[in-house]
């Protein structure tokens, strides 16, 4: 990425001015550098990605279709009469925990084991995904009206409904406040009030004319249309959508960049800049400061396989990726290895019967809402050798 333009500022200067010219180079660094953790950040998951689609996720199929295998298994074995009323309740229960983790990624299908999830649960399927959509439909309804949103959902409502209703509800909300507002301007009982309403009206003027001046300024320069060249023509193409692009986001950072780049503008030409102008130039500045701060935190610990990209194969250090991946793949092996064993127990009674004895059922032994998806853990029950894994107390 370009350096940004910047204003040259004597080391001795400490007028207000310089103060402010100071503080808009340091703004421009911080994004540009937010930029860039950000642009390496994508690229890492995106290569992230494929690395789990190529080496992680053909292990993690297989896990699963051991942990299918591995519950029909147990299934069969439940009814023999070698198991008695102890033995079937802890498989039972490993049953429920191995069909409830594998329930959990809705990218596959594992309908072939409701039945058998039906027979020893408390709640059937069907009933346990309607009390999970009305539980969380419920804590939407919450979450929406802790932000002072009214929203009514109903019960064949998605992700994706919900978040549109809750997107028209902050809109309604946006434009009740500015009306309400108005109202207020415009039965403001003093003079000074009157002129309060109208400087914040001006003021939110000057802040959305930042951008447009450089936009037109770059616009005018680069207009495709005016260039008779094709190759030209092509490339000032390009470059007025790059600029449209920057100006739909309001990234002003992205604009003083190609301004930059296309206009060959130095910093001394912000020197001339009127003061009021320049000050919004800082305002705006902040705000995609923090935007872009919020935007890259909330990358790295994003939910689901995104998040788990994040946070066990990416990192900014390129040995240590290359660590962590392998260590994510030999994890992965040894897991499947254990699923492997597992199933070699749960197939042959006698010594299943055996490892039973080493595993412990605890009083509340699992929440789905505690199962990740992501884990390459789930379900090692077993140690290798025959005995039985036991689960430790909360």
């Amino acid at each position: 990425m370009k350096k940004p333009i910047s204003i040259e500022v004597a080391q001795n200067d400490t007028s207000s001015r310089a103060k402010r010219y100071k503080e808009f180079n340091n703004l421009l660094n911080k994004i540009n550098q937010l930029k860039l953790q950000f642009d390496a950040l994508q690229a890492q998951v995106s290569s992230g990605l494929a690395f789990y689609h190529q080496e992680i996720l053909p292990l993690h199929v297989k896990q699963q279709n051991l942990m299918v295998e591995e519950v029909q298994a147990l299934h069969r074995a439940y009814f023999l009469p070698i198991f008695g009323r102890n033995d079937r309740k802890k498989i039972a229960t490993l049953i429920l925990m191995h069909c409830q983790s594998l329930f959990q990624d809705r990218d596959r299908d594992f309908s072939a084991l409701t039945e058998i999830y039906n027979h020893y649960a408390d709640q059937t399927l069907e009933e346990l995904e309607a009390e999970k959509k009305l539980l969380a439909q419920e804590r939407a309804e919450e979450m929406l009206r802790s932000f002072g949103l009214e929203v009514e959902l109903e019960d064949e409502d998605d992700l994706e409904t919900i978040l549109e209703k809750a997107r028209e509800a902050a809109e309604r909300k946006q434009d009740e406040a500015r009306e309400h507002a108005e109202n207020e301007a415009r039965s403001a009982r003093s003079e000074k009030q009157k002129v309060k309403a109208e400087r914040e009206r001006q003021k939110e003027k000057d802040i959305q004319k930042v951008s447009k001046n450089i936009y037109g300024d770059l616009v005018r320069l680069l207009h495709p249309d005016r260039e008779i060249d094709e190759s030209k023509k092509a490339a000032k193409t390009e470059a007025i959508q790059r600029v449209n692009e920057a100006y739909e986001r309001k990234d002003l950072f992205e604009l003083l960049r190609l301004q930059a780049e296309y206009l060959q503008k130095e910093g001394d030409t912000l020197i001339l800049l009127p003061e009021k102008e320049f000050k919004y130039y800082l305002q705006v500045l902040k705000a995609q400061e923090l935007d872009l701060q919020a935007e890259l935190n909330a990358t790295a610990k994003a939910p689901g396989l995104e998040g788990y990209i994040c946070q066990n194969l990416c990192h900014p250090n390129p040995v240590t990726t290359q660590i962590l991946r392998q260590r994510a793949v030999k994890e992965a092996r040894e897991t499947l290895k254990s699923h492997q064993h597992n199933l070699k127990l749960a197939k042959d009674p006698i010594v299943l019967k055996e490892a039973l004895q080493y595993y412990e059922i605890e009083a509340d032994e699992f929440d789905v809402d505690d199962i990740d998806p992501f884990s390459e853990t789930t379900g090692e029950v077993f140690e290798k050798k025959g005995k039985g894994k036991k689960k430790k107390k909360r």
